[in-house]
């Protein structure tokens, strides 16, 4: 068995991303039925698994928690793009981050330097958060593009660069 100590995510074994992917599809998943899927043994899987959680690979396991359906439909979402003044973006961020609305924030390259994505109730709502960030003194420019319909969504995809596929 491979060692993950000190190992980042792109420098794990087969048998490592195996196991993440099985564990990405279901964090519930017994070690027997993971043992059985990757042909190896329970000890094996466990110890793998300890391993990867100790070298901080396995930060947590956590819970989605479904949405009633009525919940998701009435939400109204929406991109704000931004260009900054300079390179500022955690300060941004930083104003931000406790807004309950708030489902998503990137750093990106290119013309734009930030992305964040909201989810509100109402239109109106974005606008009020919009004009909000506007005003912000770091923005330079700001434009806003509505979600007209969502084709595919993974909200437990790896965050870091170099992070492993689903």
């Amino acid at each position: 068995m491979d060692n993950a100590a000190g190992r980042t995510a792109a420098q794990l074994s087969g048998r490592d991303r195996q196991l993440l992917a099985l564990l990405r599809q279901n964090a519930r998943r017994t070690i027997s039925d993971m043992a059985a899927v990757l042909g190896v043994s329970r000890t094996s899987v466990k110890e793998r698994m300890d391993r990867l959680v100790s070298s901080g690979i396995i930060r947590q396991f956590t819970v989605r928690l479904a949405e009633a359906p009525a919940e998701r439909a009435a939400g109204v979402r929406a991109f704000f793009h931004l260009q900054l003044n300079r390179p500022v973006c955690p300060i941004v961020y930083g104003f931000v981050e406790g807004w309950p609305e708030l489902v998503g924030c990137w750093s990106v390259s290119g013309e734009i330097d930030m992305i964040l994505l909201v989810d509100c109730a109402r239109p109106e709502e974005i606008e009020r958060l919009r004009d909000r960030l506007a005003r912000h003194p770091e923005v330079r420019r700001l434009t806003t593009s509505l979600a007209l319909r969502q084709w595919r969504w993974q909200d437990d995809a790896p965050t870091a660069a170099g992070a492993l596929p689903a």
